[in-house]
């Protein structure tokens, strides 16, 4: 309905007791939130299937849809666990996807995450969840001086303190998040 009515909207908030239709371009970012009687569409989120616990969370230029854990695992459980939820470990390619996370982990209280990035196959070679290489741009969003393989790192996590990436111990026990794979 809403969708019909404007194309140039790729966010959309429909009241169903007024049965109105609020479009923008980023709602989230204008602080509007969904009452219990909203709901929240967005053009370009693909299939989220919430029924796996994942949420649909609006970025400025696409949709994402995310599971966030409320427990911590090692990299390996982590990402055997996004697997079983047809997801892989969050994948952070671009700066906009990085502010993005670390407001979803400054809003949840979560200090440090998993991210789908490693280099356990080969030291020094970063690899993402869907297997590809990370490339020079990609590393831009570690913190200074980082990766810096102190103790044999090999698995990444995102910082909120210091808004970016580092090379940690594969068996330490972090929350993660999950990407919906489509």
């Amino acid at each position: 309905m809403c969708v019909s009515r404007s194309k140039s909207y790729q966010n959309f908030l429909f009241d169903s007791v007024k049965k109105l239709c609020l479009g923008g371009a980023d709602l989230g970012s204008a602080g509007i939130k969904p009452s219990s009687r909203d709901r929240l569409y967005s053009q370009s989120t693909q299939y989220c299937d919430v029924s796996l616990g994942y949420n649909s969370t609006i970025m400025r230029t696409h949709g994402l849809c995310l599971f966030i854990s409320t427990s911590t695992k090692t990299f390996s459980s982590a990402n055997s666990s996004c697997a079983s939820m047809q997801g892989q470990l969050v994948m952070i390619k671009t700066s906009a996807k990085n502010i993005t996370m670390l407001k979803i982990m400054q809003e949840l209280n979560i200090v440090r995450a998993w991210v789908g990035l490693n280099d356990r196959q080969t030291e020094g070679t970063y690899v993402w969840s869907d297997g590809s290489l990370a490339t020079p741009t990609d590393m831009k969003l570690f913190i200074d001086l980082q990766p810096d393989n102190s103790g044999n790192a090999d698995c990444v996590i995102i910082l909120q303190k210091y808004t970016g990436l580092d090379d940690v111990w594969c068996l330490n026990n972090e929350f993660y998040f999950c990407e919906y794979v489509t």
